[in-house]
C-alpha cells in the first residue's frame, strides 16, 4: 500500500505567539506563516523587532501583525486577545514562550533583583524569586484564560508551552533553580489542561529545549556552550529554528492525536 505522507499544515490557523519579536518565538512566528497560518506576533518592548518577524512573514506570501501586550497583566492580555480576534480572527493555537517580565519590589534595585535571580539558593531572595516565579505562571496562565472561550466554542484549539530541560533535571547555579521552579509549575498547569480540556477538542503540550543559542544567553561564555556542544549525542548546540519546527509540528494536523506529551528538543542531552 502506497501511503501519502502528510506535509504540517496550518492552514487557516490563527496563532498568537507570546514573546514572538525574537529567538524562538520570533522562529516559530515565521514557520507557522509558512506554514499557512496567520500570525499575531505579541511583544513587550521591541516593537522594531516584532515589526522586522511581521514583514519576514508578509515577505513570503503569509500574514501577520505585531501586538503589544505585558502577559503577566490580565488587563492587557485581554485587550491583546482581543485585537487579534478584530483583525484575524478567533485563535485556535497559542504558544506561551513569553518570559515572565521584571514586576518584582521597587523597593529593590534592578541589579540586586538580576543577582538575587542567579544566585545560589543560600543567598537568594525569597520575595524576588516569588515575584520572578509568579510572573511565568502569569505569563501562560493569563494568555490560555483569554483564548479559551474561542476554543471551547471552536472545539478545536492547541496551547504549546516552551519550556526548558532543567525544569525536570537539576543543574548547579540560582539561575537554573530559578527558572527550574517557574517552568515546572507551569509543565503541571499544562498536564491538568490536557486532561480538562481534551473532551472540547484542545490539545496541549509542553517543548522543553536544551542549549539553544538565542539572544538571551548570548552572553554567556563561549567555552561553556563549546562544552555542552561536545557533550551532547548530536555535537552541537541547539537554534531557535530546532525549537520552532518541534513547535509548528505539534500545532499542525500532523500532531492531531497529541496532547500532555512533552517533547524534548536538547541533541539527546536528556537521555545522558
Amino acid at each position: 500500500m502506497c501511503m501519502k505522507m502528510e506535509v504540517p499544515s496550518m492552514k487557516d490557523r490563527i496563532a498568537l505567539v507570546t514573546g514572538g519579536s525574537r529567538g524562538i518565538g520570533a522562529a516559530t512566528a515565521i514557520q507557522f506563516g509558512q506554514h499557512g497560518a496567520r500570525v499575531a506576533v505579541n511583544y513587550y518592548r521591541n516593537k522594531t523587532a516584532a515589526q522586522e518577524v511581521v514583514e519576514i512573514i508578509e515577505r513570503a506570501g503569509g500574514e501577520a501583525f505585531a501586538v503589544q501586550a505585558d502577559v503577566t497583566k490580565q488587563e492587557e492580555v485581554e485587550q491583546m486577545v482581543s485585537l487579534v480576534r478584530e483583525t484575524l480572527g478567533p485563535i485556535d493555537t497559542l504558544v506561551l514562550n513569553a518570559p515572565a517580565s521584571s514586576s518584582s519590589s521597587s523597593e529593590i534595585p534592578a541589579h540586586e533583583q538580576l543577582q538575587s535571580i542567579l544566585a545560589p539558593f543560600s543567598t537568594s531572595h525569597w520575595g524576588i524569586l516569588e515575584s520572578f516565579v509568579q510572573g511565568q505562571l502569569q505569563a501562560a496562565y493569563y494568555p490560555t484564560q483569554a483564548v479559551l472561550p474561542d476554543m471551547v466554542r471552536q472545539q478545536r484549539g492547541s496551547i504549546i508551552f516552551i519550556s526548558a530541560t532543567h525544569a525536570r533535571r537539576p543543574n548547579e547555579g540560582g539561575i537554573a533553580m530559578a527558572v527550574a521552579v517557574a517552568k515546572a509549575g507551569v509543565e503541571s498547569m499544562m498536564q491538568h489542561m490536557a486532561l480538562e480540556l481534551g473532551p472540547a477538542g484542545i490539545r496541549v503540550n509542553t517543548v522543553g529545549g536544551g542549549m539553544i543559542l538565542t539572544d538571551l544567553n548570548a552572553g554567556a561564555p563561549q567555552e561553556i556552550k563549546n562544552q555542552i556542544a561536545q557533550t551532547t549525542p548530536l555535537r552541537r548546540n541547539g537554534r531557535p529554528e530546532d525549537m520552532a519546527s518541534a513547535v509548528t509540528y505539534l500545532a499542525s494536523n500532523q500532531a492531531s492525536f497529541v496532547t500532555g506529551a512533552y517533547l524534548t528538543v536538547d541533541g539527546g542531552n536528556f537521555i545522558i
